[in-house]
C-alpha cells in the first residue's frame, strides 16, 4: 500500500483488512462487561429479562458502526465512531477496549493519510501495552507504526521496524503476511538490491490462490519490478489487472493508489495527457474519502502535468486547491471547485 522512491510521499496502499483479526462479530469487544452481565443474570428471577447497561449498548453500536464505515472506506466517519467508543471504554476503565479502539483509530487515520494522528493514537496504545498484558495486540501496533513511517517517507525506519516484526516469534499469520507486503514495498522504495528476493518471499507466502485484494496488491509490486527492468508494457498490464480487481471490490484506496502509480510511470515517460487522466481519477477517489494529504499530492502532480501540457490556468487552479487543502480546507468543497 507505497512508492516513495527518492522520498516521494505517495501512499500506495492502506493497512490490509486482514489486520482485523479480533473476531469483529459485534460481540468480541464486550469482555470488560462480562462480569457485570453475569452478575445481572444471577440476580435475575426466573425468566425476567436482563437489561444491558447503556454503556454496553453504546460502545457495541459505536464499534459496529465504525467497522461498517471502515469497510466502506469512509474513514472520517469510522474515526468518529471509534473515537466515541474510546471515550466509553475510558469511562469504565476498560484498558483492552481502549487498546482496540486506539488501534482502529490509527488504522482509519492511516486510511486518510493522516499519519500524525495515527502516531498519536499509537503512542497512547504503546502506553497501555507498557502497563498491561496484551501480547496479541503488540504486533498490530508495531505494524501500524511501520505504516506511519512509510507514509511519512521514512522508509529506512519502516524497514527496521518490519524486520524486527518478521523476526519475532508468535506473530499472527495475517500480521506476518501484511508485514511481508510492507517490507517488499519498502525494498522497492529504497531501490534495494534484494527487492526481487522480497517479492519472491511474498509470492511464496501468498500461495497459488490468494484473495482478490492480496493478488491486486501483489500485481502492483510486480509492476514496480517490471518498471525497474524497463518493461513498461508489462507494468501497464499489471496495473490494469489490479485496477479491475479493486473496482470489482469497490476498494477505494486500491483504486486511487493504482491510478497514482500508473500516473507516476506515465510521467517518467513524459506521457502528460495519460498521466493527467490517471491523476484526476485518483483525486476524485481521494477527495471522496476526505483524504487531504493524498489529495494534495495528486493536485501537485496535476499542476506539474498541466504545466508540461502548457495549460497554465489549470496548473494554477490545481496549485491553489492544493494550498487550500494544506490550510485545512474541506476536501468535499475542493471536489466541487475542481469540477467547475
Amino acid at each position: 500500500m507505497i512508492d516513495k522512491t527518492n522520498i516521494r510521499m505517495w501512499e500506495r496502499w492502506s493497512p490490509p483488512r486482514a489486520l482485523r483479526n479480533r473476531g469483529r462479530d459485534g460481540y468480541s469487544y464486550l469482555h470488560v462487561f462480562i462480569g457485570m452481565l453475569l452478575a445481572l443474570q444471577l440476580a435475575a428471577c426466573g425468566s425476567r429479562p436482563v437489561h444491558q447497561p447503556a454503556v454496553v449498548m453504546d460502545v457495541r453500536s459505536a464499534m459496529q458502526l465504525g467497522m461498517q464505515a471502515y469497510q466502506d472506506n469512509r474513514y472520517a466517519e469510522a474515526r468518529n465512531f471509534f473515537g466515541r467508543a474510546l471515550a466509553r471504554y475510558r469511562s469504565v476503565d476498560d484498558r483492552a477496549g481502549q487498546l482496540d479502539a486506539l488501534i482502529d483509530l490509527a488504522d482509519s487515520a492511516l486510511g486518510q493519510g493522516d499519519y500524525a494522528a495515527a502516531r498519536a493514537c499509537l503512542g497512547d496504545a504503546d502506553n497501555i501495552l507498557a502497563n498491561g498484558n496484551f501480547p496479541d495486540r503488540k504486533p498490530q501496533v508495531t505494524l501500524l507504526e511501520a505504516y506511519a513511517d512509510m507514509q511519512a517517507g521514512d522508509q529506512a525506519a519502516a524497514a527496521k521496524t518490519i524486520d524486527g516484526l518478521l523476526d519475532a516469534a508468535g506473530v499472527q499469520a495475517d500480521i506476518r503476511q501484511a508485514a511481508l507486503f510492507a517490507r517488499t514495498q519498502v525494498a522497492f522504495d529504497l531501490k534495494s538490491a534484494d527487492a526481487a528476493a522480497w517479492l519472491a518471499k511474498l509470492s511464496a507466502s501468498l500461495g497459488e490462490n490468494p484473495d482478490a485484494l492480496n493478488k491486486a496488491r501483489y500485481q502492483r509490486l510486480e509492476a514496480l519490478a517490471a518498471r525497474a527492468h524497463g518493461n513498461m508494457q508489462r507494468a501497464a498490464a499489471l496495473y490494469a489487472q489490479a485496477l479491475s480487481a479493486y473496482r470489482a471490490a469497490y476498494f477505494r484506496p486500491g483504486i486511487a493508489a493504482t491510478h497514482e502509480e500508473w500516473a507516476d510511470m506515465l510521467m517518467t515517460q513524459q506521457d502528460w495527457t495519460g498521466a493527467r487522466d490517471r491523476l484526476q481519477r485518483a483525486l476524485n477517489v481521494r477527495l471522496s474519502m476526505y483524504d487531504r494529504s493524498h489529495s494534495v499530492r495528486d493536485l501537485e502532480k496535476l499542476a506539474e502535468a498541466d504545466k508540461a501540457l502548457g495549460d497554465g490556468a489549470a496548473a494554477f487552479q490545481a496549485t491553489q486547491l492544493a494550498d487550500y487543502l494544506k490550510n485545512g480546507g474541506d476536501p468535499n468543497q475542493t471536489s466541487v471547485q475542481f469540477q467547475q
